[in-house]
């Protein structure tokens, strides 16, 4: 049985949604055990020589098949598109450079979040980046990274082999279109390169260290609470400014509490009571995880004057205070975190 008497939900906040990235395909590129990077060129119209294809080098082929489905899978659940994985290069100053492989980003979110919680949650994203070093730098590596640009689209796939010998080649590749070069020294601030960065150094991204993310102001957050407010409860919001109702309870409580505080209160309240009807509501819909579940029926069922209204001797100071207190609970946990 779901107790809503103890949770809050702020309307300010964009509610966190943990995205947990593949990790497999890492551990599927260490055991095909890379041993480079091979550089494939043509010719264009000109006879001029341009590059067409990179392939990673690797020893084993079975994992080295797994590692590029994994990637495959990423790219066919973002519409096909290749650049769902970044590739990265990251020039050091001993005469080498390193590989980083991970999901790009907002590829990423766009397969993870579903398009009606995209603008409206805080994504908290665990994927991982598996960085290769290579010892030298080719002329290859410099005419890639000089004229890459010019072909539009490269392809990616994998050989199996040594570096005398290619003894098999991919039956399958993509397409990417990006890519990112950092020279050391000159790597912007949370990219893949400056987490190398602190790896090389020894160094782990503690609480003092880590990137933070930005953080809204107190009026940033009230300003949206009043603008989701009206968006989920119009009809709510309407009777409360409008029609006098439950205005001695408003009237008493704005002594203490600012008035979109207590709407807020009286909002949620309503929702619960809402929430307790449904006949398919979910036993653990309060458990963790709760503010997602709240913004997913939210977005689903739109307030009229035929929804579920508690008569006005349900509320009272006492209800409404509570809720308030569960409320700012939550805008206090967000703020100190």
């Amino acid at each position: 049985m779901n107790d809503f008497s103890k949770i809050g939900y702020e309307y300010g906040l964009k509610p966190h949604m943990v995205l947990i990235g593949d990790v497999d395909f890492s551990n599927y590129f260490s055991e095909a055990k890379c041993l480079g990077l091979i550089y494939v060129f043509g010719f264009d119209n000109k006879n001029n020589q341009i590059p067409v294809q990179i392939a990673f080098l690797f020893q084993n082929e079975g994992p080295a098949k797994k590692f590029l489905d994994c990637l495959m899978n990423w790219i066919e659940r973002s519409n096909n598109d290749g650049d769902a994985v970044s590739i990265e290069f990251i020039e050091n100053n001993k005469g080498g450079y390193t590989i980083a492989i991970f999901p790009e980003m907002n590829r990423f979110i766009d397969r993870c979040v579903p398009k009606h919680l995209k603008n409206r949650i805080s994504p908290v994203m665990m994927t991982q980046t598996h960085f290769k070093e290579i010892d030298s730098v080719s002329s290859n590596y410099y005419a890639f990274k000089a004229n890459y640009k010019k072909v539009g689209k490269i392809a990616v796939g994998y050989v199996i082999g040594s570096p005398n010998k290619i003894e098999k080649q991919s039956d399958k590749y993509f397409i990417k279109t990006e890519f990112q070069f950092y020279e050391k020294g000159k790597m912007p601030q949370n990219s893949s390169a400056e987490m190398y960065d602190y790896i090389q150094k020894d160094k782990t991204f503690d609480k003092e260290n880590r990137p933070k993310p930005p953080k809204e102001t107190t009026g940033e957050i009230a300003k949206r609470r009043l603008e989701e407010i009206k968006t989920f409860f119009p009809v709510t919001y309407n009777k409360l400014n409008n029609q006098g109702w439950l205005s001695d309870l408003v009237q008493e409580l704005s002594k203490k509490y600012e008035k979109d505080i207590i709407i807020q209160a009286i909002c949620n309240l309503i929702l619960f009571e809402r929430l307790k009807q449904e006949k398919d509501l979910s036993p653990d819909f309060t458990k963790t995880g709760y503010p997602i579940n709240i913004l997913d029926y939210l977005l689903s069922t739109f307030e009229s004057f035929s929804s579920y209204f508690p008569t006005a001797d349900f509320f009272t100071m006492k209800k409404i205070e509570n809720q308030i207190k569960n409320d700012q609970c939550e805008l206090k946990e967000y703020l100190k975190k």
